[in-house]
């Protein structure tokens, strides 16, 4: 077990309620007589023995230190129950607690005595060790008010007990969740505010449509199957879902979707609980890059040191050979150019395992995008696919690094051709205006989907079966050291278009090759 995981342990286990036992009834009347709070002594221990059992877990993370904590729970909920306290309260008190702990993470992050990796960890835990609290405590006043409402179903007093508990759940519910209740065909009943303010509709938009207008088209029909399934079959589902709002803007969601049974075991509707997650999931995302970044890093250094160190040996033998000026090494001139143009793609493997200071000159993208499509155009031939290219009389020049530039086109024309594999075309537009210097790449492939062009560029992402996803890193890389940025518009079956886009320079900032 991490040190890490121990030493945030011991410190929440010596947390005390001190600093929240005396504040404020939930309800914010100084006369309101709260038991939790003025009266009672155990929920002090309570409280003090809930951190010790959540530090417990954190320490060991073993399922005896969860079921101890369940069982903890539950007493606990019981003599919460019998001090009068409504669930509204008790949920109020798990707040304080949950805060109290959260303020102790962060004091020791913004300390570095802990990293920022296992801040994140720590915090998924301590989620879904309070959420478990939670179900735990909502299970117990729930079988209670069951317990309440059948032996009291006689008394018009205790129904209005048993309203005032139901009252107080939906309370907690709205205030704490983005929260919203359906019928049996998943046809919206009744959604909270924060739910509206999430999804950007209105309560009259929302009532009677179903959930599938939240739709990403991320998930495939498969993962909505078995949800249904789950909740026809009366059990609860919890998972986490990307969904999309009325303007397009896109959530990840942690979500419990409970479904409602009656006397005949009959799904009649269900209850959905959702806590935005999109931030903590986008601070994954990026150290996961971060991490991938640092491998490929190390994997070019390795292969850059083996590849020159026999590049060194063989360009010497050639030099010498060349100074004696004998037949028939008048080639010898054509092999040393092809060793340094090796030994420059090594350079640029070197990009990712450091950084290093590149020579812009003055580029003609006019003989940059000729070069690259002359050289193409056999393999292109071979495979049916026609270049079709209208490029400007007048020469476009910005300030670059030719090879680095002609290896982003290769890189682009090479992927339109291999995603027809029975033959197209392609077309090539560079235009250039007052403010941008555009190329156009489009082909008639196979296209994209959505969430595969969010992807393009990331490390070890490809569309095809034999690829590494690498070509368009280096590409996005390029352009982007070269102040420009790429566009993709694609569809499936439809072709792909890239478009890259450069601020056109002025003339005389350009440095000429020498």
């Amino acid at each position: 077990m991490s040190k890490h995981y121990e030493y945030i342990g011991s410190k929440i286990k010596e947390l005390s309620v001190d600093i929240f036992q005396r504040t404020d009834s939930p309800i914010g009347k100084d006369e309101f007589f709260n038991p939790i709070y003025e009266e009672l002594v155990f929920p002090r221990h309570s409280a003090e023995d809930l951190f010790i059992h959540i530090g417990e877990f954190l320490i060991s993370q073993t399922e005896e230190h969860k079921m101890n904590l369940v069982k903890f729970v539950e007493v606990f909920g019981l003599q919460l129950i019998k001090s009068r306290a409504s669930l509204d309260q008790s949920i109020h008190f798990l707040y304080l607690t949950r805060c109290s702990i959260i303020d102790l993470l962060e004091q020791e992050l913004l300390q570095e005595r802990i990293p920022i990796k296992n801040y994140f960890e720590v915090m998924k835990i301590i989620e879904y060790l309070y959420q478990l609290i939670s179900k735990t405590l909502l299970n117990i006043y729930s079988e209670e008010m069951s317990v309440i409402k059948i032996a009291l179903d006689e008394s018009k007093e205790d129904l209005k007990m048993t309203l005032r508990e139901h009252a107080d759940l939906e309370r907690a519910l709205n205030e704490a969740t983005i929260f919203a209740i359906s019928d049996q065909e998943d046809n919206i009943l009744y959604a909270n505010d924060k739910f509206c303010n999430l999804y950007q509709y209105t309560k009259e938009e929302l009532i009677g449509k179903t959930h599938d207008i939240f739709s990403s088209n991320f998930h495939p029909p498969d993962f909505f199957n078995e949800i249904w399934e789950t909740i026809q079959s009366g059990k609860v589902w919890k998972g986490e879902i990307l969904n999309q709002a009325k303007d397009g803007t896109k959530y990840w969601l942690d979500t419990t979707i409970i479904p409602f049974v009656d006397s005949n075991g009959e799904r009649y509707k269900h209850i959905s609980i959702q806590y935005d997650i999109t931030e903590k999931r986008n601070s994954e995302e990026t150290l996961r890059n971060t991490e991938k970044l640092s491998m490929i890093g190390e994997l070019a250094a390795g292969i850059a040191h083996e590849i020159r160190n026999p590049l060194t040996t063989i360009r010497g033998f050639v030099q010498l050979m060349n100074q004696n000026g004998i037949e028939p090494y008048y080639y010898t001139d054509t092999i040393i150019d092809e060793i340094d143009r090796i030994n420059y793609i090594v350079s640029e493997l070197m990009i990712f395992a450091k950084p290093h200071q590149v020579q812009y000159n003055e580029c003609n993208i006019n003989s940059i995008l000729t070069s690259v499509i002359k050289f193409l155009e056999p393999e292109a031939n071979l495979k049916n696919v026609e270049i079709e290219y209208e490029l400007p009389t007048e020469d476009v020049i910005i300030s670059g690094e030719r090879n680095q530039l002609k290896q982003v086109f290769l890189n682009l024309l090479k992927n339109s051709i291999e995603a027809m594999p029975s033959g197209g075309k392609i077309y090539i537009l560079l235009e250039r205006s007052t403010q941008n210097i555009v190329i156009t790449i489009k082909d008639e492939g196979i296209g994209m989907e959505t969430e595969q062009i969010k992807k393009l560029g990331e490390p070890f992402f490809t569309t095809k079966q034999d690829g590494n996803g690498l070509g368009l890193m280096v590409s996005y890389k390029i352009i982007q050291n070269h102040k420009g940025s790429i566009h993709v518009n694609s569809n499936l079956n439809q072709g792909t278009t890239f478009t890259i886009s450069f601020g056109s320079p002025q003339k005389d900032k350009i440095v000429k090759e020498s």
